[in-house]
């Protein structure tokens, strides 16, 4: 299954899930609800996706404090893009969802960006709705491991997560940065949800240093 057809089920999947809990649920994103999840994704797909495909090339070149105060910064005005798009009301809302990814979405490290994205706030809802792990599949687990190295590399996703080593049951292997402090090991989406600040929801096994591990679940929250 290529990365466009996992996309595509992913995006069928979360619609699914969106429909079945309705749009007031709560998320492991504490002051998010499910509507605001569909928000999220809506408004990062807003004008034809080039505002985010801007700013992933902008990430490439500016240094990681400049992206990261970027982030901060941009987090007001993220917080209005989903109120507007939530005015448009649940049922319009799951509509442009189901109309599918803007064009510019479907190639690069934006693909493997997106497919994370949605993967993990699709988990957000399904597991603070009590639901466990989806069943296993060879082709997801390779493509959100192949996401992992990519995210796991920008200088701005590390703070943090310095010395942590992730790894998985067939044997794959990556340390973030810095020397080993903590090790985490599960299926790739689980480590993805761990790190991603879900630790109470993520089916993993964390080794090392006590007071590092401590350390590390104080930093990662949502």
């Amino acid at each position: 299954m290529t990365l466009t057809q996992l996309r595509q089920q992913e995006r069928s999947e979360l619609l699914a899930t969106l429909r079945s809990v309705g749009p007031d649920a709560s998320t492991l994103c504490s002051r998010w609800t499910a509507s605001d999840v569909a928000g999220h994704i809506v408004a990062a797909e807003s004008g034809l996706g080039l505002p985010m495909v801007i700013g992933n090339q902008l990430r490439r070149v500016l240094p990681a404090r400049v992206t990261r105060q970027g982030i901060e910064s941009l987090q007001s005005f993220g917080d209005r893009m989903i109120a507007r798009a939530k005015r448009r009301g649940w049922e319009p809302l799951l509509g442009r969802l189901a109309a599918g990814p803007p064009r510019a979405f479907k190639h690069g490290t934006l693909a493997d960006l997106r497919l994370v994205e949605e993967w993990i706030h699709h988990e957000d809802i399904r597991r603070q709705d009590g639901s466990g792990p989806r069943p296993g599949s060879g082709a997801l687990d390779d493509a959100l491991w192949n996401a992992a190295l990519t995210i796991t590399r920008f200088p701005e996703f590390l703070p943090g997560r310095e010395g942590v080593e992730i790894s998985t049951p067939d044997g794959r292997r990556h340390k973030l940065s810095g020397n080993r402090t903590v090790h985490i090991h599960g299926r790739p989406g689980e480590l993805l949800l761990y790190v991603a600040g879900r630790g109470t929801a993520a089916k993993v096994t964390v080794e090392g240093d006590e007071d590092a591990i401590r350390a590390l679940q104080g930093r990662l929250t949502v």
